[in-house]
């Protein structure tokens, strides 16, 4: 899931397209061979937009808004590519110009959750949502940050909130579920089965993996689906790094954690640095090594 490009009303004229073909993908599957993409890569009109904001960010005299938005782009692409340090740089130096864009202490968030700073990663969560508390993502990822650092109380509270904005997106009732079962493993299925039973478009991608989860469709029929309509290689990515972490997480909560390391390994493999799943695959690989 997306959550990476987090958006002011004024910068939502900005959209980044990735594109790339699904020729070469591995749109197969059988019991020896898993489903892959091309590994995304950082591609040359990336760097070229990166090489024409930083050449734009030297002229002179630019107003503040418009050092702003182009700092703001340059994070975003930084993102999107793994180098978090860079964006990281931006991101600050956006702070520095001005203080009360929830956004940028959302970015601040994450990063100090992915580097284990979970002081630093609540203070800027909570920034961001007494900036605006209708800035839905704060919840989502503070929600992440305190999952991780084993507050689910708290976690479950946030995570609620970030799925009340939209109850017909089946990522977000995934997530209500998999820090429910924390808490309390019955409530937690059954707030799973109610949210698929109301979902109002069943076709959606992700509904299949919450249908895998309520034992609906096999594993096998989840990794034909989402084939379904996908027609270049970097949307398979994008859905092998969801699958592939879901799958990783249901596998953990059974107690196989050596198929939850392979499958976390392969939502890496994707590449797909921007989206959550491929952050908490991470996060969710090194605790299993730690544990060795």
């Amino acid at each position: 899931m997306n959550l990476y490009y987090w958006k002011s009303f004024w910068f939502l004229f900005f959209t980044i397209i990735f594109s790339g073909g699904i020729t070469g993908c591995q749109m197969f599957q059988n019991d020896s061979e898993p489903l892959l993409a091309i590994p995304r890569q950082v591609s040359y009109d990336n760097e070229a937009k990166i090489a024409k904001l930083s050449q734009q960010l030297y002229i002179k005299d630019l107003d503040n808004e418009t050092k702003i938005q182009l700092l703001y782009q340059r994070a975003i692409l930084y993102d999107a590519i793994g180098l978090r340090a860079f964006a990281l740089s931006d991101f600050t130096h956006i702070l520095n110009i001005d203080s009360t864009i929830p956004d940028i202490y959302n970015y601040l968030g994450i990063y100090s959750a992915t580097n284990g700073d979970y002081d630093a990663s609540f203070m800027a969560f909570n920034t961001a949502e007494e900036i605006d508390p209708e800035f839905q993502y704060t919840y989502i990822n503070r929600a992440l940050a305190l999952y991780q650092y084993q507050r689910y109380e708290p976690a479950l509270h946030d995570i609620l909130t970030f799925y009340k904005f939209d109850t017909n997106d089946p990522m977000r009732l995934l997530w209500v579920y998999l820090i429910a079962e924390k808490l309390d493993q019955d409530k937690a299925k059954s707030l799973l089965v109610d949210g698929y039973n109301r979902l109002t478009d069943k076709t959606v991608w992700g509904s299949d993996i919450v249908a895998f989860y309520l034992g609906k469709i096999s594993e096998k029929q989840l990794m034909s689906n989402l084939q379904q309509g996908v027609e270049t290689n970097y949307v398979l990515a994008q859905r092998l790094c969801e699958t592939y972490f879901y799958l990783g997480k249901y596998f953990q909560s059974k107690g196989n954690n050596k198929r939850a390391e392979v499958m976390f390994k392969y939502a890496l493999a994707n590449n797909v640095y921007n989206y959550l799943e491929h952050k908490q695959a991470l996060f969710e690989l090194t605790q299993l090594t730690d544990k060795k």
